[in-house]
């Protein structure tokens, strides 16, 4: 019996594939290639002659919508709906459902399936690809992201079905339901039945409520969720109001609610005063209609990419609006995209504090945010801000009749993740549906995470403390 024992406990576990590589590569570049590889897999099944219903798109436009389902945007240079077959739709659900989890995280929930116990390398992998902030406990918190996708997507698919099976008959109608939900959780934004996104279900709250409760959710993030859901738990355990159990989240849940509330409610308000007045879009509708849409298009602002109205069709300001709100975007660990959330309310606060000196340093509920967080977001938004100037730049140029507004609406879509369009990305040329690709991919990854991919991390021979240098700002 000791002899077996020992026999185990000296036995050398195998490796797996994943292990090698996660000791050879940073967790960013795995992520960058598995990306990378699930692009080039897509393109190349959406351009088989059975995933389409009539001539095969170019590939570069299988290319760009398979680039725009696997980085969960929803730009398309063709329309799903009268281009691919049920093969094809297929595809674009598995690469949206890929694209919003990522592809690591998948990889690691087959891996639970088997029964294998990961390895220390493979949980810190899976973790920083899935938003976890330690290693405890990863194999658990991967189970649960996949079980609350699933149960969220069931319920959403259910709900739309109650209205698509009679629009579309039961069989079609069950199948868009599915589609609408997988790309409305994972923020993707794409639909496979019609050309004008939910256009004509501006007016149907149970299409429009349900959508926007599947945004708000997949953006919110894997974290937030679980954070939730131990305090609504815990209410019902104690029978005391979750007024009262606020305190218990966490400085980031806490701050990630707020700041959506905040962008929620004041996205609509501006929509709803700058869109009163204009012809094609809320003007000719009534006052609960008009509440419905402009709450829906402030939602669809975190990154998802439906809309129930004619974006080309809004006023210029409010176009302008629209780009600040693409750029935050949703929350970190979850589906969506943009610089986040928590990226934009440490930059309020720092500014904020600075210009008040009511404190020595910035705070969040009473702590304090580090020069760390504050450095990380302010590169964060740098590079957001030279990509964006750098792609507009290359745009003016391959787009020459295109306005200024119009590329620049289209840049901050493509790099917020988002999706909505004023109309132009049908008609861009090859460099311009390029850049726009290259916009989509990066705001996927996220800039910083791109840089730390290539980035050979240097440590510091020593520790000298400079002088202060005498610049004069502002």
């Amino acid at each position: 019996m000791k002899t077996d024992l020992l026999a185990v406990f000296f036995t050398k576990r195998r490796t797996s594939l994943i292990e090698k590589l996660a000791k050879s590569n940073s967790p960013e570049k795995l992520l960058l290639y598995s990306f990378l590889f699930i692009i080039f897999l897509g393109s190349v099944l959406l351009t088989l002659p059975f995933a389409n219903i009539r001539t095969p798109a170019a590939y570069v436009d299988n290319l760009f919508v398979s680039v725009s389902a696997v980085c969960v945007t929803g730009l398309t240079t063709v329309t799903v709906a009268e281009q691919y077959s049920l093969f094809g739709k297929i595809i674009l659900i598995f690469l949206m459902e890929i694209g919003g989890l990522g592809p690591m995280t998948i990889i690691a929930i087959i891996m639970q399936r088997n029964k294998r116990r990961m390895a220390t390398v493979e949980k810190k992998l899976f973790a920083a690809t899935s938003g976890k902030s330690n290693l405890y406990d990863v194999p658990s918190y991967l189970r649960k992201i996949f079980l609350y996708t699933v149960v969220l997507e069931l319920i959403g698919f259910i709900l739309f079905s109650l209205r698509l099976c009679e629009h579309f008959g039961f069989e079609e109608g069950l199948f868009n339901s599915l589609f609408l939900s997988v790309s409305a959780f994972t923020n993707a934004g794409f639909d496979c039945f019609a050309a004008d996104s939910l256009v004509q279900f501006a007016a149907d709250p149970l299409i429009c409520l349900t959508v926007m409760a599947l945004i708000i959710t997949g953006g919110l993030g894997f974290i937030v969720w679980f954070e939730l859901y131990d305090l609504i738990r815990f209410r019902f355990r104690q029978r005391q109001g979750l007024h009262k159990k606020h305190r218990y989240l966490s400085e980031h849940a806490y701050v990630v609610l707020n700041t959506t509330a905040v962008l929620l409610v004041s996205g609509a308000i501006l929509f709803a005063i700058l869109e009163s007045g204009k012809t094609g879009t809320i003007n000719q509708m009534d006052g609960p209609e008009r509440v419905l849409v402009s709450m829906f298009q402030s939602v669809t602002l975190r990154t998802a990419g439906f809309s129930t109205v004619n974006i080309g069709s809004c006023t210029r300001p409010m176009l302008l609006i629209m780009c600040v709100y693409m750029l935050i975007g949703g929350s970190p660990g979850g589906t969506a995209g943009g610089i986040k959330t928590t990226t934009a309310a440490v930059l309020f606060k720092t500014a904020f504090n600075s210009l008040n000196q009511k404190h020595r340093d910035a705070l969040i509920r009473y702590r304090k945010i580090s020069s760390s967080i504050m450095k990380q977001a302010f590169m964060i938004v740098t590079l957001y801000f030279a990509i964006i100037f750098a792609m507009t730049l290359v745009l003016t140029v391959s787009e020459p009749s295109a306005t200024l507004l119009s590329l620049l609406f289209e840049v901050f879509s493509a790099i917020g993740t988002v999706g909505i369009s004023t109309g132009i990305t049908p008609v861009l040329s090859i460099t311009g549906k390029i850049v726009i690709m290259l916009l989509m991919f990066i705001g996927r990854m996220g800039p910083l995470s791109l840089y730390t991919a290539f980035h050979k991390e240097q440590k510091f021979r020593n520790h000298v403390e400079y002088p202060d240098a005498n610049l004069i700002i502002g």
